[in-house]
């Protein structure tokens, strides 16, 4: 099974989520509210946490009303599920500029080093971030629909870089170290966001490394064929 069908198999078992958008907005001005919402959501979020924070401290945070509010956002849970999606289109995001597939050969080090300090840098310019996944995770009893095809989507897209950089590799073999990795540096980053801030750099380095001496052997058994 290739990479792209690997990660549509996830996707569609990943149930779609109950809680939508009460209105989707049609147009700018209405669009403007619904992030001016979710950024006040994501502060109150991070600040008093998903329990405590409630839709009126939402919309008295976005200058808006209860009303205005629900009319765009059925529930809390609409808000989050919607919070969720805009994180995991964040993170996709960074992923494909961060990869650097145009220029695979980049050393490993230099390559995790900036993988992993671009992400820490959007989970604290995020804060409510973290709290989000737990808390629409836990209402999925595991990992959530927007979880899964977060996840697919982010091994597929280190699958594809591993095959640029270590050509040969079977695809089944790929796809394992994709999932481990991707598994890995997001749950190694939930941790080191739990911490002092003095203990981070040190963490953050150290998952580095054992990124790149994760990968090395991998790259040594199947070396690209130089030509020039």
């Amino acid at each position: 099974m290739g990479r792209m069908e690997v990660s549509e198999v996830i996707a569609q078992e990943a149930l779609k989520p109950d809680s939508r958008l009460a209105r989707a907005p049609v147009q700018k001005r209405g669009q403007q509210r619904v992030e001016a919402i979710l950024d006040a959501a994501e502060s109150v979020f991070g600040e008093m946490g998903v329990e405590a924070g409630t839709t009126n401290a939402i919309a008295e945070r976005a200058g808006a009303s209860v009303g205005s509010l629900y009319h765009f956002f059925a529930n809390k849970d609409a808000i989050l599920l919607a919070l969720a999606e805009r994180y995991a289109e964040t993170i996709r995001g960074v992923l494909q500029r961060e990869r650097r597939i145009e220029e695979p050969w980049v050393p490993l080090d230099e390559l995790f080093r900036g993988m992993i300090a671009t992400f820490s840098q959007l989970d604290e310019a995020h804060p409510g971030y973290m709290a989000v996944c737990r808390a629409t995770d836990s209402a999925s009893g595991g990992k959530s629909p927007v979880s899964l095809r977060t996840e697919a989507h982010m091994q597929g897209m280190v699958q594809e870089l591993l095959e640029q950089r270590c050509p040969g590799i079977p695809v089944a073999e790929a796809q394992v170290h994709a999932v481990l990795s991707v598994v890995t540096v997001h749950s190694a980053l939930d941790h080191i966001m739990s911490v002092p801030e003095p203990v981070r750099p040190d963490l953050r380095a150290a998952l580095v490394e054992m990124m790149v001496r994760y990968f090395t052997p991998i790259e040594a058994q199947y070396p690209r064929v130089l030509t020039g």
